[in-house]
């Protein structure tokens, strides 16, 4: 009797295991920022930021600062979004430049969505960190 109740149980762990990858694995793989454009860390001199609320222009040719915000914008998942009409307003308008020539443009629409280069993605996993990317352009 003991016996057959740790083959039950032996079971329903491998059992569990087998059902718990399978949902794990429909996951979606949301693309990054660098994955979705053009940005070379290497390549980019000068990133222009225009803040939607005050119409604000702030720009920078610090490749550390550059860098910085190119991270920051990496760390989240993008999923497309099926409905692509245009949306009204955003927080950020954010251009990215090799020399005179726009390499790509991110729009920071709010926390959740995300217009990278006149596409709309959600933004997956967790939500942008509006104040983070505020202290990046209050550093330029």
């Amino acid at each position: 009797m003991n016996k057959m109740m740790n083959n039950l149980i032996l079971c329903l762990i491998l059992c569990s295991t087998v059902i718990y990858s399978g949902c794990a694995s429909n996951r979606t793989e949301g693309k990054r920022v660098t994955e979705l454009t053009d940005i070379d860390r290497h390549m980019i001199s000068k990133v222009s930021v225009r803040n939607g609320l005050s119409g604000e222009l702030s720009t920078t040719d610090d490749t550390v600062k550059i860098t910085g915000l190119i991270n920051h914008l990496d760390r989240y998942s993008l999923e497309k979004m099926d409905n692509q009409e245009t949306l009204g307003g955003y927080r950020y308008t954010i251009d990215f430049y090799s020399g005179s020539n726009k390499i790509s443009r991110i729009v920071i629409v709010d926390s959740k969505i995300m217009r990278v280069d006149e596409v709309y993605y959600d933004v997956i996993d967790f939500p942008i960190e509006l104040e983070t990317i505020d202290e990046h352009v209050d550093s330029l």
